[in-house]
């Protein structure tokens, strides 16, 4: 019944009505058949035709976590460029530019990966590292930075944020290690196919870490071996965790230091501000004072050269 006449969907069709009324063994012929034609999926069910490439096309970048029209930046180079095309300047704070290079050359190398899986961990891990990274800066600098790195990976900012905060929710819904361990969005990740292994990224890291304070667990090494091991994560992408565990811990004991000293430079330098200005009104007092005492001793010469005469 298959020729040049019907389209492969037909053919799909006049298989499902012979394969009702057929012998077993003619069923399984028939439904080999079906199977090996290029637009069977679905076609047994349904007389729909097969979506648009580009329908199944958003789909898939909806499923990655891409905002819609966008499409992951395949090179380091091409993120950057989308980063300040979004952000609207040509440059950034000179404090702040170091981290978004490392935050776009990470991000951008995993997510061009076959095997990176966009989740809600991820998002919460992104929307952290901006946070504590970026807390130097005032907030609408921030939010505007924060956001152009989003949209500089193909996502939306909107969704990402919506997908952290929701997460946020669930372990704090969750209360205990255990029930946020088991929870849908941690199951979802377990779930993930275990060949290739689930692309890991700093974000993903981030976002591990910064779980687990929210159902009272301390960050460390032990911590990490349990949640990788419950979530059935490769255990190479748990050493790969750590090591980003301690380049974190570290580097927010610099960043900390580093307010410090920017602190009390901006507490030297208004006190320094504050010292110029006493002596400015010292100054100008003494001077108010000097031409007070001038003009006064003028009026009173000027008083005893008018009595003169008079005598």
């Amino acid at each position: 019944f298959f020729c040049p006449k019907f389209p492969a969907a037909r053919c799909c069709q006049l298989a499902a009505r012979r394969q009702l009324a057929a012998p077993p063994r003619m069923k399984q012929h028939l439904l080999l058949l079906v199977a090996s034609l290029p637009s069977a999926h679905g076609a047994l069910l349904s007389s729909r035709r097969p979506l648009p490439s580009s329908c199944r096309a958003a789909a898939a970048r909806a499923l990655l976590g891409f905002g819609e029209g966008s499409s992951p930046p395949q090179t380091v180079d091409e993120a950057r460029q989308k980063f300040f095309a979004a952000y609207g300047k040509p440059y950034v704070a000179p404090d702040a530019q170091g981290f978004v290079n490392e935050l776009l050359g990470s991000s951008q190398m995993a997510i061009v990966s076959p095997s990176f899986r966009y989740n809600a961990v991820f998002a919460l891990g992104t929307e952290a590292l901006c946070e504590t990274f970026l807390a130097q800066r005032p907030e609408a600098e921030r939010v505007a930075i924060t956001d152009a790195i989003i949209t500089a990976l193909g996502m939306s900012p909107q969704q990402l944020k919506s997908d952290a905060a929701a997460l946020r929710e669930t372990a704090k819904a969750a209360g205990t290690e255990e029930a946020l361990l088991g929870s849908k969005p941690m199951l979802e990740i377990k779930a993930y196919p275990k060949v290739p292994p689930l692309k890991y990224s700093y974000a993903f890291g981030a976002g591990m870490l910064t779980l687990m304070p929210l159902v009272e667990v301390k960050p460390s090494d032990d911590a990490i071996d349990r949640w990788v091991g419950a979530l059935e994560i490769d255990p190479a992408k748990g050493k790969m965790l750590k090591r980003d565990f301690a380049f974190f811990e570290s580097s927010q004991d610099k960043l900390a230091e580093m307010r410090q000293m920017m602190a009390e430079m901006q507490a030297s330098a208004k006190r320094k501000e504050a010292a110029k200005l006493k002596e400015q009104a010292e100054a100008a007092a003494a001077e108010a004072a000097a031409e007070a005492a001038a003009e006064e001793a003028a009026s009173e010469g000027a008083s005893e050269g008018a009595k003169e005469p008079a005598a």
